[in-house]
């Protein structure tokens, strides 16, 4: 690897430059007491990572790591600082580690270790054969999977928090746009006040980062003046895979049935229906209408062309999802009396009275 130092105290620089030798894990070492002077050679020569100092005047060390960051995404941070109070900041940078001053050769060690699993990820994550694909599932819960050869495998996720969970679905849903901090505040610490919040926010950031680093495909939490954003490639969401493939479909025939069907089933059940996020309602009450509709055209579709057997399958699957659609209902009487099932059109229909009656 190639390393740059960047400290504004000469003597630190230096002493951190030979601990680092010393671990017999760089190609090259640079140290730089002048933060211009490190972003205009980082430029040229693209360090694998750089060890920063945090208090340094005209550019500081986290100003320097968004600038360099934006250089080249691909260069690792590691910070130095004689005081902590910059923790929440640093890490919201993703940085590797965070090392307080004076630096001891057993802590350092830890960080040079923890930069080379993290590299070691990413050159595994840049090699991944391309039959592989990796999925965001938001029907009913928040999933991550892989499919690798034709095979389906859920990848385990911890959540630190529901609060954590709730960030990055929200961000999710807002993929490749811009949220105020404001605006994430409002949503999950309502009346907390300004400060507070804001560091319920960093920390959350922070955790879900940490838990992203742990997922094979790419994806970034960045921040800028406005807010924060969710990057994503190389996954897809399975709720706008849907919509789009809905929206493809051709008419429907005797000939492409199956295929209508195949969408229909697709929809596991309503979008985080699990978590009953309030903020997720639009969407979900959009989303189960497509849905829905879809399904009444399937049923209808299917009663003419005299297959009630799978009609009546949709009409129980929409109901395990929607017990109390009124329409469905209707349909799945008509259907079991066509079908001279005489007992299950009487249950629908109680049933039908039941809602009703709730509604009266």
């Amino acid at each position: 690897m190639e390393a740059f130092v960047v400290d504004d105290e000469e003597l630190a620089c230096n002493q951190l430059r030979k601990m680092l030798q010393e671990t017999g894990k760089f190609r090259s070492i640079q140290s730089f007491t002048d933060p211009e002077q490190a972003l205009d050679a980082a430029q040229k020569q693209n360090p694998d990572v750089a060890f920063l100092d945090i208090e340094m005047p005209e550019l500081n060390g986290i100003e320097l790591a968004e600038a360099l960051q934006a250089t080249d995404e691909r260069i690792d941070i590691i910070f130095t600082t004689a005081y902590d109070e910059f923790a929440i900041k640093a890490f919201e940078l993703n940085a590797i580690d965070y090392l307080l001053k004076p630096i001891m050769k057993p802590r350092l060690t830890k960080a040079v270790g923890r930069l080379l699993k993290n590299r070691e990820k990413v050159q595994a994550a840049a090699a991944q054969p391309l039959q592989t694909a990796f999925g965001i599932e938001c029907f009913d819960s928040l999933k991550f999977y892989k499919v690798e050869n034709g095979v389906k495998t859920y990848i385990p996720v911890k959540w630190r928090t529901s609060r954590a969970r709730e960030l990055y679905a929200y961000l999710l849903k807002e993929h490749d746009r811009f949220v105020s901090k404001e605006t994430l505040i409002d949503l999950l610490w309502t009346g907390v006040d300004d400060a507070k919040g804001t560091t319920q926010l960093y920390t959350t950031v922070y955790q879900i980062r940490k838990l992203m680093e742990k997922l094979p495909f790419d994806h970034h939490i960045i921040k800028n003046d406005i807010g924060y954003s969710l990057t994503l490639s190389g996954a897809t969401i399975d709720v706008e895979q849907w919509g789009r493939d809905l929206a493809l479909l051709p008419p429907i025939d005797s000939r492409n049935y199956k295929t209508h069907i195949q969408l229909f089933k697709a929809y596991k059940n309503h979008y985080f229906n699990e978590y009953g996020y309030l903020w997720a309602e639009p969407e979900r009450v959009r989303l189960s209408q497509l849905w829905l509709e879809h399904a009444y055209t399937l049923v209808e579709f299917l009663i003419k062309e005299d297959n009630r057997t799978e009609a009546l399958d949709i009409c129980q699957q929409v109901a395990r999802i929607e017990p109390d659609d009124e329409r469905n209902m209707k349909l799945t009487i008509k259907l079991y009396n066509e079908m001279g099932n005489v007992d299950g059109a009487i249950r629908m229909y109680e049933r039908y009275k039941e809602v009703k009656d709730a509604m009266n």
